[in-house]
């Protein structure tokens, strides 16, 4: 693939990015590739950010960062380069050291994009749509204040499934799998397939357990009167208050996020070395 033109999208936070800018550039000039930097803030501001047409943008910061650009991104067909400059490196699968050799083997067609769903939200109140956004990892309906308990109608596939309380609800896609979801004793999956999962969290009955459904499902959530706030809350951002009597409609978007595959790591082995998964267990 020819590469032209690189937007590098860098977290200010990172105690390593002044270097890692600075070689990056260097790296791409020495090949003729134009560069041009956007310093995110990490905020939800980021989301308004236009980049220019580029045949790639990198993401150089952490897992963070990474969520960041792909809403940045979400209607392009731009592949995010993400180089882990954080702590973990889940979804900013190639370290610093190796973005060279990774980048030669994209630029030279010998490694392959991953396609990663995305989710989308719209919020209807009296019979209008005040929002509307989508979610790289999860969406997440839960009242703004821990010390209440939440209350909401489910609905899937035009079928009524609960009326459940407790902390909230995910909405989660399999790259979610692994965050929030996660925490909250949900399922992982692998992050190549499509399917939601919808994850009650401490629900207040022993009766209610995760469940995934199709990517062509339907959801729609309505929010009942209640004592307390509630939030819907996109990719760990907050993005809207929400009222009694609205509704949430969750379904799979249009548009997905593109990753360059870093092929020295694979599902197992991210989820092994990064997330400890299996830690312990020698059967050999």
């Amino acid at each position: 693939m020819k590469i032209n033109k690189v937007v590098i999208l860098a977290n200010p936070s990172k105690s390593a990015i002044s270097s890692a800018l600075s070689e990056m550039r260097e790296y791409f000039k020495a090949k003729g590739i134009e560069t041009i930097t956007v310093t995110l803030q990490s905020t939800v501001q980021d989301n308004q950010i236009e980049i220019p047409p580029a045949d790639m943008a990198v993401s150089l910061g952490g897992d963070g960062t990474v969520l960041s650009c792909s809403s940045i991104l979400k209607k392009t067909n731009i592949p995010l380069f993400a180089v882990n400059l954080g702590t973990f490196g889940y979804l900013a699968k190639i370290a610093l050291s190796e973005y060279k050799d990774v980048f030669e083997e994209f630029a030279g067609g010998n490694s392959v994009l991953d396609k990663r769903m995305r989710l989308k939200a719209t919020v209807m109140r009296g019979g209008n749509e005040i929002y509307q956004d989508s979610a790289l990892n999860e969406f997440c309906t839960t009242s703004a204040s821990r010390a209440k308990l939440a209350k909401f109608t489910l609905n899937i596939n035009r079928t009524y499934a609960a009326t459940l309380r407790g902390d909230g609800i995910i909405f989660a896609t399999p790259s979610g799998s692994t965050a929030y979801n996660l925490s909250a004793g949900g399922p992982i999956l692998d992050e190549s397939i499509s399917s939601i999962i919808v994850n009650p969290v401490c629900p207040f009955t022993l009766g209610v357990r995760p469940l995934v459904v199709s990517e062509d499902s339907h959801i729609m959530v309505e929010v009942p009167p209640q004592n307390g706030e509630m939030i819907l809350t996109c990719d760990g951002h907050e993005a809207l208050k929400l009222l009694p009597g609205d509704r949430i409609y969750l379904e799979k978007n249009d548009y997905f996020t593109y990753f360059v595959q870093n092929k020295r790591r694979n599902f197992i082995e991210v989820l092994r070395d990064k997330l400890g998964w299996a830690s312990g267990i020698n059967t050999k």
